[in-house]
């Protein structure tokens, strides 16, 4: 659909699952520059414990496949952002809203 943020090796896309309309988001990582940055264990870790947890208070995969250039996992989509997001848009929060970003870390 459209790109919904950007990283160190790509881009993040909101997607739709035709089969079902279901909505991901589909991180594409460019095979050149996890290479040239030498974090090719880094990206590998990454999708070995994403296929190993799933959480609701996590951001869960569900598929991850490559073509000849890129790397792709499809993630859930949360519309909201994530915590980073928000500590960059806020700085400061509520004891409420600490406790509840605590809690769901823990």
């Amino acid at each position: 659909m459209y790109c919904i943020g950007k990283g160190g090796f790509g881009k993040v896309w909101k997607v739709t699952m035709r089969k079902n309309n279901q909505l991901y988001a589909m991180k594409e990582m460019a095979k050149a520059r996890i290479i040239s940055k030498r974090s090719v264990d880094s990206v590998l870790n990454e999708r070995i414990i994403l296929s190993e947890l799933k959480n609701q208070f996590l951001v869960n995969m569900y598929y991850a496949f490559q073509d000849r250039e890129n790397l792709y996992l499809c993630m859930d989509f949360l519309a909201g952002g994530d915590l980073r997001y928000h500590i960059n848009k806020r700085r400061r929060f509520s004891e409420e809203q600490t406790k509840f970003f605590v809690a769901c870390l823990l």
